[in-house]
């Protein structure tokens, strides 16, 4: 089994809506969930950074309505212990707040249940700064008080595609662990959306989480492969984080498809567990790695 710690159905779900599609989930997502043994994920709307707030309103109603009409087969998870195995288990999410106004709002998307959320994505904004970013800039005042907001109400802070400064600025005022919903290891491939050695120990030595991603440049953009995805895994392994690791696919089949060659949607999921048993995992380190480390922090944290 697999649990997503980072997938933009949401935004697709926005997307496919509004050119009056209906039956998102059940026609366009469920069956590959279902073949792929994924049992539930992170569901995030990506917020268009130049998105109208009307826009950003219309997109959140949208998606409840979805939610709402797939509820025989999507469970929302809202509190610890929420997960119901007969069902997919969502936790809804953002991919930036950029579009949202303040704690006040924050709060009207929380009463709908949102329980996640990155404050950038690669730009800067009231909140903090992406990777995208001025990188002398971190959090902002205003992002210290939505900090404060998601530690009050069990929220749950991801520090995906936030610049160093403001990762620094998250683990130092954060008083719960945080995730990296869809990070890899920047010692293995140097790119700005992955982890340093330093990043990586801080997140753990918090109680976080680190969900690897199967993205090509995110991974080994000249060999984009689950064996080279799989090195991010060991590498955290090796440091004696097994406790720490899951997965954060980001799926992209029904965006561009820039994932990797043979983890290209959530139907190829078994190519990993392949890996797995070449390299010899126990059955334990898989199950925490697949899934178990990403229910327990959900669990711990909510």
């Amino acid at each position: 089994m697999f649990f997503d710690m980072h997938t933009d159905i949401l935004y697709d779900i926005a997307n496919k809506k509004l050119a009056n599609k209906k039956n998102i989930i059940k026609d366009f997502h469920l069956k590959q969930y279902h073949k792929g043994e994924i049992i539930g994920g992170i569901w995030t709307y990506y917020t268009d950074i130049n998105q109208p707030l009307c826009e950003f309103d219309k997109a959140i109603d949208l998606i409840m309505e979805e939610l709402e009409s797939a509820k025989d087969v999507v469970n929302i998870i809202k509190n610890n212990n929420d997960f119901n195995f007969n069902k997919i288990n969502v936790l809804l999410g953002f991919e930036s707040l950029q579009p949202v106004k303040d704690v006040n709002h924050l709060q009207t998307l929380y009463n709908l249940g949102f329980r996640h959320a990155m404050l950038t994505w690669n730009e800067e904004n009231k909140y903090a700064t992406g990777v995208g970013g001025n990188p002398n800039r971190g959090l902002t005042e205003d992002g210290t008080y939505i900090i404060k907001f998601m530690n009050q109400n069990n929220m749950i802070i991801d520090i995906s595609h936030a610049n160093i400064n403001t990762v620094d600025n998250i683990l130092d005022i954060s008083t719960k662990p945080v995730i990296a919903s869809h990070s890899n290891v920047y010692s293995l491939c140097p790119h700005v959306r992955n982890l340093t050695d330093e990043q990586i120990d801080s997140i753990v030595k918090k109680g976080g989480v680190i969900g690897i991603t199967a993205v090509k440049g995110f991974v080994n953009p000249h060999e984009p492969t689950v064996k080279e995805m799989v090195k991010h895994i060991e590498y955290l392994r090796q440091k004696k984080y097994i406790n720490h690791i899951a997965l954060g696919f980001d799926f992209m089949d029904y965006i561009n498809g820039i994932n990797l060659n043979d983890l290209r949607s959530a139907c190829e999921t078994k190519n990993l567990l392949d890996a797995f048993d070449e390299l010899l995992y126990s059955e334990i380190e898989i199950d925490q790695i697949s899934f178990l480390n990403a229910l327990n922090i959900i669990n711990n944290l909510l």
